[in-house]
């Protein structure tokens, strides 16, 4: 994380003499997750989040300096079994999946700073149940990962007929293989 891009009331915060962390995580699911490590709730950036004092852990998170990509889970701690269900049918491999770091004032519910430690894609998720509680690990990746994956694309008008039925974008590749090109030249020969 580069200093310069902390945000100056988290960079104040940080450089005071007691400082009141938290990690908080946002999983863009149709019924979104925004879940921090407290209890309550808080707001910032727009949206509600809600304390969740069960997070069990959330992994290193990994910078790679040759363009690695690295991925990242959290586990989350005393949910209750009724949302069981819900989550494991919103559960959409390669929904937006964001962690931050932040810091109260003295009274855990103002927010000083906000910043965003690590930006992904939700690859997998396990839920333990129980009994009344459910423990729930979600797993990550950076979009660097899509980097080193071959892409299974055919610029072809059966492969943009089953994305797009009833485009015609490539309804003519085939034809223009066989157009003659001409170049330019000081005298043109007739065909």
């Amino acid at each position: 994380m580069n200093p310069r891009d902390i945000d100056p009331a988290l960079d104040a915060e940080v450089k005071a003499p007691s400082l009141q962390p938290f990690l908080a995580l946002h999983i863009d699911f149709p019924d979104p997750v925004f879940a921090f490590t407290g209890k309550g709730l808080i707001k910032f950036g727009g949206e509600e989040w809600l304390g969740i004092a069960g997070v069990a852990s959330i992994d290193a998170i990994k910078e790679g300096t040759g363009g690695s990509a690295a991925g990242v889970s959290a586990t989350l701690l005393r949910i209750p079994s009724e949302f069981r269900d819900d989550i494991a049918d919103q559960a959409v491999r390669g929904c937006l999946y964001e962690l931050f770091v932040g810091a109260f004032d003295t009274d855990f519910q103002t927010v000083k700073g906000v910043k965003r430690i690590w930006k992904g894609t939700l690859q997998s998720y396990r839920i333990i149940d129980a009994g009344e509680t459910i423990t729930v690990t979600a797993g990550g990746e950076s979009r660097a990962i899509d980097q080193r994956r071959p892409a299974v694309k055919r610029f072809t008008d059966e492969y943009q007929q089953r994305r797009f039925a009833g485009d015609k974008f490539f309804e003519y590749v085939p034809a223009l293989a066989e157009i003659p090109i001409l170049w330019a030249k000081a005298k043109q020969d007739a065909l």
